[in-house]
């Protein structure tokens, strides 16, 4: 062997070599597929995001009938169960939300330890839309200075953008008052109680983003002077939607003709019977009609309340019951399945 030749490394470092390039070569692809799915995956759920999007209700209702004590309808609703600012905790817990029996939703703010405070903060399930359309609730809010009631319109695109609070400046008298807010491409009107109290154009809005409706009672700036427990109390929600942008259909002309060819009523040919030579000798025997004699039954009062049922024609007017619940039709119409009262405001007005 030459002097200053290097000596030859052992034949055993080879498999040794060759097994560190095998680790290198999987832990390369590894971190080039893992990515890769994660992106897929991430896709994937932004096309099941979009779907359901597509698929927004153009109605929803809610009258909130249920045995007392238990949660809200979770085909409905959803209750969140984070922590926000300022101490509150959200929570599904029927002692923070719940039925009370009479068709009414509780939600309940409490004093919890160490400055901390509990409520409940609702969503509808599925997202809404409608470029035009109607939202109203009936509400009892309390009336405490330190609380802050919320039903609220909340996008479902763009989270960031904040809410449109329809409580934003309640009535304070421990009644219900109906809160509502109609939109159409251009403009927004709040009212209360069927009374508009606020107008307000929108300029370069999007109306037809798909939303969610919220209810919620927190603690407001001055929340050392609120008096806890509170309740706000919710007898009903319910929202309409419509697509501004859909134009009638244009009416169809008439299509009669108005006759060229002039009438030919005139005879062109002179009668040939002769009148008769002969006076009748008799009167005519024809008999005069009977006289009729009028119904001496009154007519029948109106049917009482019949429980609703699919495949059934009702006339406006007509009093209906559904889950003990009496209601008034609004249209007259033939119930299919899936439009009970509850579900369509527009055609069912709860009495």
């Amino acid at each position: 062997m030459p002097r200053h030749s290097a000596p030859q490394q052992p034949t055993w470092l080879r498999p040794r070599l060759v097994v560190a390039f095998v680790v290198a070569t999987a832990g390369l692809v590894t971190a080039v597929w893992l990515p890769t799915r994660n992106d897929s995956a991430d896709a994937a759920e932004r096309n099941r995001s979009t779907d359901r999007l597509s698929r927004s209700l153009p109605a929803f209702a809610d009258d909130f009938s249920g045995r007392r004590g238990s949660t809200v309808d979770p085909g409905k609703w959803a209750l969140r169960t984070d922590r926000v600012n300022g101490g509150v905790q959200f929570s599904q817990s029927v002692r923070n939300a719940r039925l009370d029996g009479a068709g009414n939703l509780t939600i309940i703010l409490r004093d919890e330890d160490r400055d901390a405070f509990s409520t409940a903060r609702l969503y509808t399930r599925g997202t809404l839309r409608g470029t035009a359309g109607h939202v109203e609730a009936r509400i009892k809010v309390p009336g405490d200075r330190g609380l802050r009631p919320t039903f609220e319109l909340v996008s479902a695109v763009r989270t960031s953008t904040g809410a449109l609070n329809l409580l934003a400046d309640p009535v304070t008298d421990d009644d219900f008052h109906t809160y509502a807010v109609d939109w159409k491409p251009g403009e927004v009107t709040f009212s209360v109680d069927g009374s508009p109290v606020r107008r307000e154009a929108l300029r370069g809005v999007d109306t037809g983003q798909p939303f969610r409706l919220a209810l919620s009672l927190t603690v407001g700036d001055n929340r050392r002077g609120a008096d806890l427990p509170a309740r706000m109390v919710v007898d009903s929600v319910s929202f309409s939607g419509a697509d501004a942008s859909a134009e009638p259909p244009a009416a169809t002309p008439p299509t009669s003709e108005v006759p060229t060819t002039p009438p030919t009523s005139e005879p062109t040919t002179a009668p040939t019977t002769e009148p008769p030579t002969s006076e009748p000798t008799a009167p005519p025997t024809t008999t005069p009609p009977a006289a009729t004699t009028p119904p001496t039954t009154p007519p029948t009062s109106a049917p009482a309340a019949a429980q609703w049922a699919p495949f059934t024609d009702y006339v406006a007017g007509q009093l209906v019951t559904f889950k003990n619940v009496e209601y008034q039709v609004l249209e007259t119409h033939t119930s299919l399945p899936g439009w009970e009262p509850t579900a369509l405001p527009a055609l069912f007005k709860k009495v």
